[in-house]
């Protein structure tokens, strides 16, 4: 019997569909020049059709009861398993597959069962996608597939990043369309994933869209698709577009400041009219879909100098976030920075804790590439260092890589000062010098002397 307990037909028909002989979907499946690929809850093969030998170049028997971890291995990159597992949501991934020198889109999509547990993900690959229209993909790709971990962009305690995140709670329940504003590296990308995550839309495409990466004639095609015959090496069968793929779903449009006039213009009436118009045509098509928008330009100014509508940047902003930069979250800074460093040591089964010193620079600096530049300094530094205790030495060697920086940093980092703050900071929330001893990475001994240098009158006792 066919599970279609979550889907919304009529019983009549519910009825028809269990009555199709297995042999018959298995024809259906077994002749479909689309790959099928289904895996289960623990990543293991449990069913492939034979389109696999065309895009693998293995037949079904090699692969299905098998660990498609172990399998991907020299075959194909990325492996989306984990990441659709994990999103709840379809996943678009371009895929290379070494054996067959295919590039191919992949559609990863989870099912769950009637108790809403993940039981299957099921991935269609769509074939010879460089054949039409896709040549800019070899400089640049505008369908982005995020390498997400959500917890990231959500760590801080920051009054600022708070108050976005409580607006993103609500903003998350409604249907509008939604700008974000924020400086490169300060999690835009990762916000507009995380607010589908938690609308009526999750079950639906997201399917985010690099405004910035495409020619106008391209975005038109890519995004609307195009009819029979459209243009010159048009695909002769014509091409269903990002829009009507997302419908249901979101479509997020990153670098939106970057769209030409002409772009804006459609891009308006979509917004206006849950409508678009395939290249070459002259019907309009519907589609349901919410717009997520961000751009690290200052619109408002773009407006002024005639080259972004006013009209389009009202629609957008039904609801608006200004994402703050890390220079303005100071007090993120160790958390954000002992997140990183746990997700590293977890990762790469290390034991590896950063120096005070090291902390207090971390705090003293800016951070023009905000926490996009911090997990990475966090990351090279754990690389490099061939100590358990990472000292502010790397630290500094890092900034004169990355900025061409000659000033001696020493003098901004008051070490003292820090300690205090610290201490101050964990005794008032957690009274223990044993969690504050785990939180600064320094025995209980020390954490018991800093406490009583640093806070009078204390009652701790708490070995």
């Amino acid at each position: 019997m066919i599970d279609l307990n979550k889907v919304e037909n009529s019983k009549d028909y519910n009825d028809y569909l269990n009555s199709i002989p297995r042999e018959t979907l298995l024809k259906i499946l077994e002749n479909s020049f689309t790959e099928i690929y289904v895996l289960d809850k623990d990543g293991k093969v449990v069913y492939a059709n034979p389109a696999i030998t065309r895009l693998y170049g293995l037949r079904p028997e090699d692969v299905v009861q098998k660990d498609s971890r172990k399998i991907k291995e020299g075959l194909w990159d990325p492996y989306s398993f984990d990441l659709t597992k994990v999103s709840r949501q379809a996943i678009v991934t371009e895929n290379i597959y070494y054996k067959t020198n295919r590039t191919i889109i992949c559609i990863n999509v989870p099912v769950y069962n009637e108790n809403d547990e993940f039981e299957y993900m099921i991935s269609t690959s769509l074939d010879n996608i460089r054949s039409v229209d896709l040549s800019y993909r070899d400089v640049r790709n505008p369908i982005e597939s995020i390498d997400l971990d959500f917890s990231d962009m959500v760590v801080g305690k920051n009054e600022l990043f708070k108050q976005c995140l409580s607006d993103l709670e609500k903003i998350s329940k409604s249907d509008c369309n939604l700008l974000i504003l924020g400086e490169s590296g300060t999690g835009k990308s990762y916000i507009a994933q995380t607010v589908h995550n938690e609308s009526r839309r999750r079950h639906k495409p997201f399917l985010a869209i690099n405004c910035a990466a495409i020619p106008d004639g391209l975005f038109e095609s890519e995004l609307f698709g195009y009819v029979p015959g459209a243009f010159t090496g048009a695909n002769a069968k014509g091409k269903v577009g990002l829009l009507k793929n997302a419908d249901g779903g979101t479509i997020f449009l990153d670098e939106i400041g970057d769209l030409s006039l002409k772009m804006q213009a459609k891009i308006l009436d979509v917004l206006e009219n849950q409508r678009f118009i395939p290249v070459g045509s002259d019907k309009p098509e519907h589609v349901n879909i919410r717009i997520i928008a961000a751009t690290n330009q200052n619109l408002v100014q773009a407006i002024k100098d005639k080259t972004f509508r006013s009209d389009l940047y009202w629609r957008l902003n039904t609801a608006k976030v200004v994402l703050p930069p890390l220079r303005h979250r100071q007090d993120d800074v160790i958390l954000l920075t002992t997140h990183f460093l746990n997700s590293f040591n977890k990762r790469q089964n290390t034991k590896k804790f950063f120096s005070e010193s090291l902390l207090a620079a971390f705090i003293s600096y800016d951070w023009p590439g905000n926490v996009r530049q911090l997990k990475n300094a966090v990351e090279r530094m754990c690389i490099l260092s061939d100590k358990t205790i990472v000292d502010k030495k790397l630290f500094l060697q890092y900034l004169d890589q990355e900025e061409d920086i000659h000033e001696v940093y020493e003098d901004c980092f008051n070490l003292e000062e820090f300690k205090k703050r610290t201490v101050i900071k964990l005794y008032s929330k957690y009274k223990s010098s044993r969690i504050i001893a785990k939180k600064m990475g320094v025995s209980q001994s020390t954490a018991n002397s800093l406490i009583n240098k640093y806070i009078k009158n204390t009652d701790e006792d708490d070995e």
